[in-house]
């Protein structure tokens, strides 16, 4: 049984998947570690599959949606310590280290890592400080953090719910009530492309309408309807709008 699963969700990510595939090469080359690496497909119609046979991964097809593709990843995964990790991120050996030291503490039953954008413009720097300020108040973990916890917690927490939107929220509440979950470092490298591309106001203003409206239990459903994302609509498009709230 390996040590560490890693999933990665992912739909149409072949300009980035390699980059953190190859960082996970690193790691095995490095750490004395039984890893295994699961990439979950949503169905994409890029190069992301084809790409992936460069690499020592497991390709798994899965359902359209990132709910959907989590869900199924934890279900396949063979290793006593999960992680899941968004394409786009970007990490080393001593993030694997961190995980698995992390999940040896006494009470601590899921961690995820502390954010660093890859763009050096004060807003994301600002948006670092205000993200450990907002986990500290709420406990939440959200997808860009590389959610790490034991496989046995994740059964008892009941997995990642097959829904469109705010899947992690919902493990988090959960989580919380089995025991402390905790951010740690070395921050992890997380890609700020869907603020770049939507803009980095209305992209803040879609989150925090989400995150209102959700709040106050809409369903994520009728959120995704809102929003004009599908349930079952591909994965990304849903990241556009909900995915590296600071």
């Amino acid at each position: 049984m390996p040590t560490l699963s890693i999933i990665i969700p992912v739909l149409n990510e072949a300009a980035v998947l390699p980059d953190l595939l190859g960082d996970l090469q690193r790691c095995r080359q490095e750490l004395d570690l039984a890893m295994e690496c699961l990439v979950i497909d949503g169905g994409s119609v890029d190069a992301t599959v084809e790409l992936c046979r460069e690499f020592d991964v497991r390709v798994i097809n899965g359902p359209c949606g990132r709910g959907q593709q989590l869900s199924l990843g934890g279900k396949e995964a063979g290793g006593e310590i999960l992680m899941f990790l968004h394409a786009d991120c970007r990490i080393t050996s001593a993030h694997c280290l961190a995980a698995v030291e992390t999940m040896q503490q006494n009470g601590i039953v899921a961690g995820g890592f502390n954010l660093h954008f890859d763009d050096t413009h004060p807003v994301f720097k600002l948006a670092e400080k205000l993200n450990k300020l907002r986990f500290r108040l709420t406990r939440t973990f959200y997808g860009d953090h590389g959610l790490f916890l034991r496989r046995e917690v994740y059964a008892a927490a009941g997995g990642f719910s097959a829904q469109p939107l705010f899947e992690d929220v919902e493990l988090s509440r959960r989580l919380k009530k089995i025991g402390r979950i905790v951010l740690t470092n070395p921050p992890i490298a997380t890609s700020s492309r869907r603020f770049r591309q939507g803009g980095v106001i209305r992209t803040y203003l879609k989150m925090a309408v989400l995150h209102i409206l959700h709040w106050l239990h809409v369903s994520p459903e009728f959120l995704a309807k809102v929003y004009h994302v599908r349930s079952g609509k591909p994965a990304e498009d849903s990241e556009n709008l909900i995915v590296e709230r600071a």
